[in-house]
């Protein structure tokens, strides 16, 4: 009888054991990263925090930081800078009453711009009166001034510097570096270049390239912008491409242009933009090309009463830091 009743005590603390294993509530599992896992119970967990305007999120997810998606609320109150370039091939500062620097500077300081592109620039030269051309500009109009030179010569008169004539870049922006790099050309032919100056807007790099390339035979104006195509593509920055480029809109030279840069004219020109011969001009041959994300919004040429080109003017609105950039 005992053993009888030891037994049954054994039977039911067996079963109370089973049951408390079967019917205690078990942990929910927690999803590897990124599944979205449920719990067993059919209710999500909790959702993460979103992140903060400092925490990347993966591109094109969709998700509340992806600009694709949503629009960044900081863009609208951020806004944009009014940019505002010019290009002036300034011939040596020469014109039918011989030399008048101070015109040029007039000139330049009347159509008030932030970036100003120079073409024909001397230095030392004793047809320009052996002034330092862009140091003098740069001085008289209180900016920056960067030059590139691409012809030397041999000192035009004795004890003076060896003769320079190239390109500036005069700008009211801060400069963070520049270079000079030459350009292809053929035997016999002027020596041209590409400058560049990386100049600072809204605490962003903008790459401004200023050149003036082969005024004679179409086939090398091609080989000096597909090499200006390779220069302007190393670079990650947003830029800006002007100059004296001797081509007209429908040329094959500038056929290479339109592969890297876009044109501002077609959109918001006045006018069809003839910048050569100054008086009556027949030809475009001037440009200030760009690429995203600046906006044109205008653009004008300007008859100066001294240089053998008029100059070209264009404004761009640029997308200031956070706006989905």
């Amino acid at each position: 009888m005992l053993r009888w009743v030891h037994g049954l005590f054994a039977l039911v603390a067996l079963a109370t054991i089973v049951a408390l294993v079967v019917l205690w509530p078990r942990p929910d599992p927690v999803p590897g990263p990124g599944t979205g896992a449920p719990t067993p119970s059919g209710l999500p967990l909790p959702s993460p925090p979103e992140p903060s305007a400092t925490t990347p999120s993966a591109p094109g997810t969709g998700g509340p930081s992806d600009p694709a998606s949503t629009p960044d609320p900081t863009c609208t109150a951020v806004g944009t800078d009014r940019l505002v370039v010019l290009t002036f091939n300034i011939h040596g500062g020469l014109g039918g009453g011989g030399l008048n620097l101070e015109r040029v500077a007039q000139e330049i300081e009347a159509w008030d711009a932030d970036v100003v592109l120079l073409q024909e620039v001397d230095r030392f030269r004793a047809r320009s009166g052996f002034v330092d051309q862009p140091t003098w500009l740069g001085t008289r109009l209180d900016m920056n001034v960067v030059f590139g030179r691409n012809v030397v010569r041999a000192p035009e008169r004795q004890g003076a510097p060896r003769s320079e004539y190239g390109t500036a870049v005069l700008t009211t922006l801060p400069v963070r570096r520049w270079d000079n790099r030459l350009l292809p050309r053929r035997p016999g032919q002027e020596q041209r270049g590409l400058l560049r100056a990386v100049v600072e807007l809204d605490g962003r790099p903008l790459d401004v390239y200023n050149t003036h390339l082969q005024h004679t035979r179409g086939g090398i104006r091609i080989a000096q912008l597909r090499a200006i195509r390779r220069m302007v593509r190393a670079s990650p920055h947003p830029f800006l491409l002007g100059g004296d480029l001797n081509a007209t809109p429908d040329s094959p030279a500038m056929g290479v242009a339109y592969t890297f840069a876009e044109d501002p004219w077609p959109v918001v020109g006045e006018g069809p933009g003839l910048t050569v011969p100054p008086r009556v001009p027949r030809r475009r041959i001037d440009y200030v090309l760009h690429s995203d994300p600046l906006v044109p919004t205008s653009a004008q040429v300007f008859q100066s009463a001294i240089s053998d080109h008029r100059a070209v003017r264009v404004a761009f609105d640029v997308p200031r830091a956070g706006c989905g950039r």
